[in-house]
């Protein structure tokens, strides 16, 4: 026995020491320990980090975006993944919703004609909250671009989302232009036609039978004032206001946009 005792120590404290090793491993990686990573979604930053700190995890924002159907600076993506198993004192990376919508350059909408400084707007995520007219020999030609009630230039930084007026020629001698049929058309399409028509909206005075926000969305005109008659014409830029109603019965099919071609500038360089 004594003359295997030095050969037996070396192993046994070899064995030992690796024993120890594993067992450090173990606790230094907590072998066995999962942590499910909570769904964050919509949550602000401050409530996440509530929510994950119990559970020994941390939160960090890699980046921002713009997106109109979340609420500003909340979640809207994260890295693990909602469920996913991982160990304590892991990082969820977030993805959270811009505080300030992105700034983009105002584009150039002067000398265009009223249907092509239209769909500029809407293409670059600006919005066409009215009409204006004043008296200029191109009719339906963009003269101006208001935000906030003054001119903006072209390449001014301006948020994206934000709502414009456009300024139009209404002729030397001020024109006027017929009254659209809006009877059957939504609310979003009533201000598209009533743009094409060189007309803005007035006042919605009612919505009858609209309890919910989808009710108001599908909800129809009934009604509106001044109606819509072959006699019937008003200046441009004039108001039309509207009633509109949840119960669709009997306000007949869809129609087709109006057309307003007449209303288009002739002019050599304007494009369909």
């Amino acid at each position: 026995m004594r003359r295997a005792l030095p050969i037996l120590l070396p192993v046994l404290f070899s064995a030992l020491l690796l024993l120890g090793g594993w067992s450090w491993v173990r606790h230094y990686t907590r072998h066995g320990v999962v942590v499910d990573v909570p769904d964050l979604s919509g949550l602000t930053i401050a409530e996440a980090e509530a929510i994950v700190g119990p559970l020994g995890l941390h939160v960090e924002v890699v980046d921002s975006v713009h997106t109109d159907g979340a609420p500003k600076g909340a979640v809207v993506d994260q890295d693990p993944d909602a469920g996913s198993g991982v160990k304590p004192d892991r990082t969820v990376y977030l993805i959270v919703n811009a505080t300030r919508p992105k700034l983009i350059d105002m584009p150039a909408l002067v000398d265009l004609s009223k249907r092509q400084a239209i769909s500029v707007a809407e293409i670059v995520g600006l919005k066409v909250a009215e009409l204006r007219y004043r008296p200029d020999a191109c009719v339906d030609c963009v003269v101006d671009q208001l935000h906030q009630g003054r001119t903006i230039i072209a390449g001014t930084g301006i948020e994206r989302g934000a709502s414009i007026v456009l300024v139009l020629g209404s002729g030397e001698g001020g024109e006027r232009v017929p009254v659209p049929d809006l009877t059957g058309w939504t609310y979003a399409e009533v201000a598209a036609i009533l743009n094409m028509a060189s007309l803005n909206l007035g006042a919605v005075v009612t919505c009858e039978g609209c309890n919910t926000r989808a009710d108001s969305a599908l909800a129809r005109v009934f009604r509106q004032s001044p109606q819509a008659t072959e006699s019937n014409s008003i200046s441009m830029g004039g108001l039309v206001d509207i009633w509109l109603t949840a119960d669709t019965t009997g306000l007949g099919a869809l129609r087709n946009l109006p057309d307003t071609s007449t209303h288009e500038p002739n002019t050599p360089d304007a494009q369909p």
